[in-house]
């Protein structure tokens, strides 16, 4: 018969071995990504160079002052109308973004039609009532009343 195990020794490195072996850690992960930290260390140059780090460092520094100067800044009469102004602008820009691309496509196809033959009175009857070309006039339509509706403004405050 086998004799029970009364003692069993664990290895227990020393802090010293753990200190290398993390360093070794370290090392390997340099050595295989010595390329990308190349790249780093000169990005942080540059960054170093023209002063972002020590933006960055004087703003982590000042946080809490930093943080109370923008809630101040918050709470100024009119704060919030600018900061709906700057919304609206922003979902104005996003909506000028779908025009300007509905205008591109619309020149793309505009380009494919020079190898058609031209459309007769019946094709464009036709094509009066695909829904994309609805779509379109409809939107034409509603731009040409509100520039007229502007105009008319314009009107009443120049008299």
């Amino acid at each position: 018969m086998a004799k029970a195990i009364t003692n069993i020794e664990r290895y227990i490195p020393t802090p010293e071995e753990e200190k290398q072996k993390a360093i070794q850690q370290v090392l390997d992960a340099v050595s295989e990504n010595h390329q990308a930290l190349i790249t780093l260390l000169d990005i942080v140059k540059e960054l170093q160079e023209i002063g972002v780090l020590d933006i960055v460092q004087g703003a982590l520094k000042n946080r809490h002052d930093i943080g109370v100067i923008a809630v101040s800044q918050l709470n100024q009469p009119g704060m919030h109308r600018i900061m709906k102004n700057g919304m609206n602008a922003l979902q104005f820009l996003g909506k000028l973004q779908n025009i300007l691309n509905a205008v591109d496509h619309g020149i793309v196809r505009l380009t494919d039609t020079k190898s058609e033959k031209p459309m007769g009175l019946m094709g464009m009857g036709r094509a009066m009532m695909e829904p994309n070309v609805t779509l379109a006039l409809g939107s034409m339509i509603n731009f040409l009343r509100g520039m007229g509706e502007g105009m008319q403004e314009a009107e009443k405050h120049v008299h």
